[in-house]
C-alpha cells in the first residue's frame, strides 16, 4: 500500500513526522495512532474515548475511508483527538451539543405553554360570552324569533326549546285549522338548541306531536280552551306573537351542547421535500456536497454563514433529494430547517430532529446561483519552517509535503553541503559546527531555487518543514 508523510498533532505543542498508508481504512489509522502514543482509551469518568482524524480543526475525516478516498493522500497536517473533547477547543464538543439539545427542549416547552394558554383563553372567552348570552335572553322581553309552526295533525317543526305562557282565549284559532293550514306562533331564542318544544297548558284541549322534520321526537302539549274556543271551527289561520317565560326548560335527553373549538397548530407546517441536492451543482462550491463512493448529499451547517458542519454519529450531518424538512426561518439566502426525515442516516438519533442551516437553493432548486468562475491556476510555492532542533548538533534535516520532491535537494548557501530529498520528501546534511546558524535554499532537480525555498534561516540541530502551499 502506498506510504505518505504526514505531521501528527497530538496535542498543543506535541507534534511528529508519521508516514501513514493512503489506502488503509481510517479507523485502522487511528487505532494504530493510539497504541503507539499511548493514547488514553478512557475518560476521568470511566467513559470510553472514541478518537477521530481531522484534516484541520474543523474538517473531520469519516472513519470508513481511506485517506486517499478522503482527499488527503498528499501529505499535510492531521490532527488526532477525542471527538467528545478536542483539545483544541476551550469547550467539548459533547458540552455544546447537551446545550444545544437543551435549549432546544426548552424552546419546545415554552412553545406547548404558549399552546395552551391560548387554547385555555379562548375557552376562557366563549364560556363568558356564553353565559353574557343566556343571560341577556332571560329576560322577559318580546322578540322577533322563528317560527313553531303546529299543524292540524300536530307535528311540530324542530325548534329551540322553550316553555310558553297561557294564551289568551282569542288564541283559539291556533290549536287548528279548517282547511288544514298550519297556526303559526313566534318565540324567543334560547342559547341550548334541542328537539323538544313544550307549550304551556292551554285550556281545552291536549295533543302530543310524534315526529318532526328531522326524525327525532318533538313534543307540545295543549291544555283545554275556554267556552269561547267553539267558534274555532270555521275561523281562518292566525299568527300569535308570544313573550318568552324567563325560565328555560332544556330536554334532558338532549347530549349535546356548544363550545368554543381549538384548533393545535402543527409546528411541521411547512415541512417541504429538498429537491435541490444535484450532481451537477458541484461547481457551485465543492465544500457544500459530500462524495461517497454510493452516496451524496449536501451538508447542514451550524450557522447561517455555513462555516461549521453539524456532527452527526458518523462523520457530518447530510441532506439528500427527498429528505423531509420543516422550515423554521429564512435569512440572506439560507434557509433554517429541522431535519424529518433522511434517506442516508434514517435512524441516528443526532440526525432526526436536528436543526442547522442549507442554502436555500439546495432545499427548493430556485434561484441556483451560476458557476464559479475558473481560477487562474496558481502554481504555488514553499513555505519553509522550523519545526524543532531535535537533530544532531552538526546536522539539519528537512521534510517536504504536500508536492511530490522526488529528486529535489537542499543546500547550505555557500557551502558544498547538501541533501538530497528521497521519494517520501525527506533529507538530511551534516558537516556543520555545533548550532552553526545558516541559511539554506531548496533546489529542484534541475538546480533550480524552489519559489519560496532560497535562503531560509536554519541552524545545526534544526529540523526544518516545507510545506507546498497554492
Amino acid at each position: 500500500m502506498a506510504q505518505q508523510s504526514y505531521t501528527l498533532h497530538l496535542e498543543a505543542g506535541r507534534s511528529m513526522p508519521v508516514e501513514l498508508s493512503t489506502d488503509e481504512p481510517i479507523y485502522r489509522l487511528i487505532d494504530r495512532l493510539v497504541q503507539e502514543h499511548r493514547l488514553p482509551s478512557t475518560d476521568q469518568h470511566g467513559r470510553r474515548v472514541q478518537y477521530a482524524l481531522y484534516a484541520d480543526h474543523t474538517r473531520r475525516l469519516s472513519r470508513e475511508m481511506s485517506l486517499r478516498q478522503a482527499g488527503y493522500d498528499q501529505g499535510g497536517n492531521l490532527y488526532l483527538a477525542n471527538v467528545d473533547a478536542p483539545w483544541w477547543e476551550q469547550t467539548p464538543a459533547l458540552t455544546r451539543r447537551l446545550s444545544h439539545q437543551s435549549e432546544t427542549k426548552q424552546d419546545n416547552r415554552l412553545r406547548l405553554y404558549a399552546l395552551l394558554g391560548g387554547v385555555f383563553v379562548v375557552l376562557t372567552i366563549g364560556i363568558v360570552a356564553t353565559l353574557i348570552l343566556f343571560s341577556v335572553r332571560r329576560s322577559p322581553q318580546v322578540a322577533q324569533q322563528p317560527t313553531l309552526t303546529v299543524k292540524s295533525d300536530m307535528l311540530v317543526e324542530r325548534s329551540p326549546t322553550s316553555t310558553l305562557a297561557p294564551l289568551p282565549m282569542s288564541a283559539a284559532t291556533a290549536a287548528t285549522a279548517t282547511d288544514g293550514l298550519p297556526a303559526t306562533a313566534t318565540l324567543a331564542p334560547l342559547p341550548t338548541t334541542a328537539a323538544t318544544a313544550t307549550l304551556a297548558s292551554l285550556p281545552t284541549a291536549a295533543a302530543t306531536a310524534a315526529t318532526a322534520r328531522d326524525g327525532l321526537p318533538a313534543t307540545a302539549t295543549l291544555a283545554p280552551l275556554p267556552t269561547a274556543a267553539a267558534t274555532a271551527a270555521s275561523a281562518p289561520p292566525s299568527t300569535l306573537t308570544v313573550a318568552a317565560l324567563p325560565t328555560t326548560a332544556a330536554s334532558p335527553a338532549q347530549p349535546f351542547a356548544v363550545f368554543p373549538t381549538a384548533t393545535l397548530v402543527n409546528l411541521d407546517a411547512d415541512a417541504v421535500t429538498v429537491v435541490g441536492v444535484k450532481r451537477e451543482y458541484l461547481d457551485r462550491g465543492k465544500r457544500l456536497f459530500f462524495q461517497g463512493r454510493t452516496s451524496f448529499g449536501a451538508y447542514l451547517w451550524n450557522e447561517p454563514e455555513l462555516r461549521t458542519r453539524l456532527p452527526a454519529s458518523q462523520g457530518n450531518v447530510v441532506i439528500s433529494n427527498g429528505d423531509r424538512v420543516a422550515i423554521l426561518s429564512q435569512e440572506n439566502g439560507a434557509v433554517h430547517v429541522r431535519i424529518l426525515t433522511n434517506a442516508l442516516d434514517p435512524a441516528d438519533p443526532k440526525v432526526i430532529g436536528a436543526t442547522g442551516y442549507l442554502p436555500r437553493w439546495l432545499v427548493f432548486d430556485e434561484g441556483v446561483p451560476p458557476p464559479a468562475p475558473t481560477a487562474t491556476p496558481n502554481p504555488g510555492k514553499l513555505f519553509v519552517y522550523k519545526l524543532n532542533e531535535d537533530d544532531q548538533p552538526g546536522c539539519i534535516s528537512m521534510r517536504i509535503v504536500r508536492t511530490n520532491a522526488s529528486g529535489w535537494s537542499f543546500v547550505v548557501d555557500g557551502t558544498n553541503l547538501r541533501g538530497r530529498f528521497d521519494n517520501a520528501g525527506n533529507a538530511r546534511l551534516c558537516g556543520l559546527g555545533a548550532d552553526q546558524e545558516v541559511t539554506i535554499s531548496v533546489l529542484d532537480r534541475n538546480g533550480r531555487i524552489i519559489p519560496g525555498g532560497r535562503s531560509v534561516p536554519s541552524k545545526g540541530r534544526a529540523i526544518m518543514i516545507g510545506e507546498w502551499r497554492q
